[in-house]
């Protein structure tokens, strides 16, 4: 499963700031700074007018408060001649931001830390554990996909991964698992003409919206049971 890529930069006040404000020095003519945009004030924003990808604005947000975090990002890239950027085109315009921008910057400040772009290719164990991802697999594997979670067994099954998850502190969010669980290069693919409904293949998108979206509910009460009852 292809995902976007991410890009962070680390570092003290000062050295965001000085970011914030003298990265636009190391634009290329591929690049510029819009004259006027309601980004300008709280964002870093840089539009990719070159011609080796689709013109495109990309934008971190730098606010109030916001390096008390230590760590600014990438939060968001729009085409800016086209509806819709593709992930592809996403990625494509991230690295050129990358290597144009903010590789020759870097050289010259040291002081900040740069992670990214990370890969496209999506990792479940980012996500959540190891041992929650076997619980996953062994309810895939073994569910009934015409059915989801409402067999007994398979519910147990579903039961103990969702519980993994909580007890981890690491979780999917909603979209990220429905994408998963569809995932045909992870999973498998259903053979043509294969009509059983158990097996290594990817769930249909029905099923798979209804398991992400069981998940999500039963996340969110597990977190509130635990809270308001200090279940450690």
């Amino acid at each position: 499963m292809r995902i976007y890529k991410e890009l962070c930069f680390i570092g003290d006040k000062p050295s965001l700031d000085t970011l914030s404000s003298e990265i636009y020095n190391y634009f290329p003519t591929d690049w510029s700074k819009p004259k006027s945009s309601r980004l300008l004030k709280n964002y870093i924003v840089a539009d990719y007018i070159g011609n080796l990808a689709p013109h495109a604005e990309v934008s971190i947000y730098y606010g109030t408060e916001t390096w008390r975090d230590g760590n600014i990002q990438v939060g968001n890239i729009v085409p800016l001649d086209k509806n819709q950027l593709t992930i592809d085109e996403y990625n494509q315009i991230l690295e050129l931001f990358y290597t144009d921008i903010v590789v020759p910057y870097c050289e010259k400040h040291t002081n900040i830390k740069v992670v990214g772009p990370t890969s496209d290719m999506f990792d479940p164990l980012n996500y959540i554990t190891e041992k929650a991802l076997n619980k996953l697999t062994l309810f895939c594997n073994a569910a009934n996909k015409s059915t989801g979670s409402s067999h007994p067994c398979d519910e147990e099954r579903w039961f103990d991964f969702i519980c993994q998850t909580v007890d981890d502190n690491r979780m999917f969010d909603y979209d990220t698992l429905y994408k998963f669980l569809m995932d045909e290069d992870y999973w498998g693919r259903k053979e043509i003409g294969f009509l059983g409904v158990m097996g290594h293949f990817a769930w249909s998108e029905e099923k798979a919206e209804e398991l992400a979206s069981e998940y999500e509910n039963y996340v969110r009460l597990l977190q509130y049971y635990k809270e308001s009852r200090r279940v450690k």
